[in-house]
């Protein structure tokens, strides 16, 4: 299942993406271009955008009703599931799949006391960037059992 986000929603795109989910997200993109990738790579549009939403071409869309990001997250895990071992498989920031980081090669890369509490590390291979299963992921899974 993979997703596309208006310019309204990279808060929700970045949550999603950190759950699992693919969602492509560029506050460039116009609805003309959101249409189109939505379309040749049969992704689901998340909108909060009514005009976009009532245009004929974006049938396959999810209307956001809420300006918290928390109800919108709320919002698409209620219509769609995406397994708890599926959080932390994307990076929040490029949507790229993230790979496992050994740990030691993480330990000058994160801050002391995620080094000495986490045992498990993952990078983005575009951009570098480093996670671990911190207090966000723990808070984000939890939401969704609500």
């Amino acid at each position: 299942m993979m997703f596309i986000a208006d310019v309204m929603l990279g808060k929700l795109a970045k949550r999603m993406r950190l759950l699992g989910f693919d969602v492509l997200y560029d506050p460039a993109y116009e609805d003309n271009e959101v249409l189109r990738l939505a379309l040749d790579q049969d992704r689901i549009i998340l909108t909060r955008d009514t005009g976009l939403a009532s245009r004929p071409l974006a049938q396959n869309h999810i209307l956001i009703g809420s300006d918290l990001v928390d109800e919108q997250l709320r919002q698409v895990l209620d219509a769609f599931t995406v397994p708890d071992e599926d959080a932390l498989t994307r990076c929040s920031v490029c949507n790229e799949p993230l790979s496992e980081l050994d740990r030691q090669e993480a330990r000058d890369r994160v801050p002391d006391h995620v080094y000495a509490t986490s045992i498990e590390f993952w990078q983005c291979r575009r951009c570098g960037r480093v996670y671990w299963k911190g207090s966000h992921v723990h808070n984000m899974t939890g939401r969704r059992t609500k």
